[in-house]
């Protein structure tokens, strides 16, 4: 069975960007979308702890990405929809705390991602 097969979602992908500053000087945060309908699997997990600066915050998600996608932590992942049928099943919106990138025996195979539902 391939890496492929395996992913069986699509999903929407957010890349953090500075947008216009406000009366302080405080720019707002913003996640165009890089990607659109990117092929994916999501899974959720038993919460993990990650370090994000000095702050701890804890995962209960993960996605697995081909390893041609561009994602850093703090982007984001919404939109989730089953690759065959393209009904939604998840329409919330998860924040990135890790990027691992995975290998099989020799070279580097894709990425598995630990996110966090970001609430609104």
């Amino acid at each position: 069975m391939s890496f492929v097969s395996l992913l069986i979602h699509t999903c929407d992908i957010g890349a953090l960007a500075q947008g216009v500053a406000d009366a302080y000087g405080i720019k707002a945060k913003t996640w165009p979308l890089a990607y659109i309908g990117k092929e994916c699997r999501i899974m959720s997990t038993t919460g993990r702890e990650i370090k994000v600066g000095a702050e701890v915050m804890i995962s209960d998600w993960k996605i697995f990405l081909p390893l041609d996608v561009t994602v850093d932590e703090q982007d984001r992942v919404s939109n989730i929809k089953m690759k065959a049928t393209g009904v939604v099943i998840d329409s919330s919106t998860y924040e990135i705390l890790l990027v691992q990138p995975r290998s099989d025996s020799t070279t580097l195979h894709h990425k598995e991602l630990a996110l966090r539902k970001v609430d609104r």
